[in-house]
């Protein structure tokens, strides 16, 4: 009895089936992977908004500054950052990791913290104020001061530097931008003050006179 293979037309018609299947299920799976690392990053964040909570408690209710540079030009050699004095609270630098950006993160927890490479960031607007002189770690913004804790943020996803808001976060109708604010599927993790993360596309976060996520003052 003879056998016959398959046809050309019949190999064509099979390959095309394969690539249609595989444009439908790979973006399926390249969103249930970034799901995974989105829910990585959330415990991440989780436990950096944990720390700052000690760190409050050690400090007096004070928040620790996005940086400070004692003796030289801001933003040029910061000694302190807030990565470096909530890390006892952490005691493990793969926190500060962004499984999604883990080329950004290059903070070794090595005193000074010169390296400003991060794939988080502290929203830096209101936590810095003028009591520094000198002290280390200098003093940042009272707790009491932020009147609505479970909507002002206080950590987030970002690209390159451990500080956000220095680009008009505080202004009314701010929307961010930056790759790192739709680094999981369109959106990214926002620390809130209370302690609870949450997943937020960019539109989200909005800053108007009924509502601001950026400010102390809500």
């Amino acid at each position: 009895m003879r056998r016959h293979g398959f046809t050309l037309i019949e190999l064509l018609v099979v390959i095309a089936i394969i690539a249609i299947l595989a444009a439908i299920l790979f973006p399926v799976f390249a969103r249930a992977r970034e799901k995974a690392r989105s829910a990585s990053c959330q415990s991440n964040l989780r436990q950096l908004g944990i720390a700052v909570g000690m760190y409050l408690d050690d400090y007096d209710g004070r928040y620790p500054w996005d940086d400070l540079t004692q003796g030289t030009q801001e933003g040029v050699d910061p000694t302190w950052t807030w990565r470096l004095m909530v890390y006892p609270y952490v005691n493990n630098v793969q926190v500060y990791v962004c499984p999604s950006a883990p080329e950004l993160s290059g903070f070794n927890a090595v005193w000074p913290d010169f390296n400003r490479t991060a794939g988080y960031a502290i929203n830096h607007v209101h936590w810095d104020n003028d009591l520094g002189n000198g002290a280390e770690p200098p003093p940042g913004r009272s707790n009491t001061e932020v009147r609505f804790p479970a909507r002002t943020v206080l950590l987030t996803d970002f690209t390159g530097e451990y500080v956000i808001s220095h680009f008009g976060t505080q202004q009314h109708g701010f929307v961010r931008a930056d790759e790192g604010a739709s680094r999981h599927n369109g959106g990214c993790n926002y620390a809130y003050c209370d302690g609870h993360v949450k997943w937020h596309r960019p539109t989200q976060i909005t800053c108007t006179d009924a509502e601001c996520f950026w400010s102390i003052g809500g």
